[in-house]
């Protein structure tokens, strides 16, 4: 499409005047014009990012308008023939999205000034006994002591000894060889995944519910290390996960519970102010 000369006008005075082209007031004035429809530097200086340069800007101004022109265009002859009928079922989603969105950012701004964002560990904790049944393994976890201690360096059997133990000095002892010897070692005090000890240790095992039945030890080796695994406690495939691997996922359910019931309260105080103030009818046959 050729470009009109006031575009050619607009776009040589914007060049000229780059500097102010996005910061001065432009009021109403018209830059572009098809049929009733108007298009002004208003709109067109809030149409530009704010991040394009001053003389990207230009040429992203021109192609606006363009677009613009070409779209009013467009519109007129679709307009002229599209039945009514269309034209009103377009009128109607065009206000029933106007309805929504108008309704959606006032209650973005209400959540942002209202909602308490603030979640214990204490109403996590609540949440989750009330709701375990909801929280299900999709694979076994387990508490485990796991050390990895080079394969020529340790007493082998003190090691096995230690770890099969339950005793609290035994225990005491074994943390304290770890530190000094071990490449990597953890205490079992927190619940993780089987599988993201077993992806440490050369040792396949298929199915690892049916091996913590059965099994509460390994003990492996490789060409450089030995590695020590007993489990304390297990959970296997569809038990109760722990709340430590729910924690994130039931703060954003309370969070999500607070913003419904924030917009509820909302809804709800709205209307019976209006019912107060008989700021409604409504006609029944």
């Amino acid at each position: 499409m050729k470009i009109n000369a006031f575009i050619i006008v607009f776009s040589f005075l914007g060049l000229l005047a780059c500097d102010t082209f996005l910061k001065k007031e432009l009021g109403e004035e018209v830059v572009a014009e098809v049929g009733g429809e108007k298009l002004t530097k208003m709109q067109l200086e809030m149409a530009i990012p704010s991040n394009v340069k001053q003389i990207d800007s230009i040429s992203f101004a021109q192609n606006y308008i363009e677009k613009w022109v070409k779209n009013q265009l467009l519109l007129e002859k679709a307009e002229m023939n599209l039945d009514s009928d269309t034209q009103r079922s377009i009128d109607l989603m065009i206000d029933n999205y106007r309805t929504s969105l108008m309704l959606f950012k006032y209650q973005q701004i209400i959540i942002q000034q209202k909602l308490d964002t603030i979640v214990t560990d204490e109403q996590i904790e609540e949440y989750y006994y009330r709701h375990s049944e909801n929280f299900k393994l999709d694979s076994s976890v387990v508490k485990a002591i796991y050390v990895q201690l080079p394969k020529s360096l340790h007493d082998r059997a003190g090691v096995r000894r230690l770890i099969r133990s339950r005793k609290e000095d035994d225990i005491i002892t074994l943390e304290d060889y770890c530190y000094q010897n071990a490449r990597y070692f953890n205490m079992g005090e927190d619940w993780q995944y089987f599988g993201s000890i077993l992806d440490e240790v050369p040792r396949k095992i298929k199915d690892q519910d049916s091996y913590l039945k059965r099994n509460r030890y390994i003990e492996t080796t490789d060409s450089l290390y030995a590695y020590y695994v007993a489990i304390l406690e297990y959970r296997l495939t569809n038990d109760t996960t722990p709340v430590i691997f729910v924690k994130n996922q039931i703060h954003d359910i309370l969070i999500n519970h607070r913003k419904v019931k924030l917009i509820q309260d909302l809804e709800s105080n709205i209307y019976n102010d209006a019912v107060d103030q008989k700021k409604f009818i409504i006609h029944t046959n």
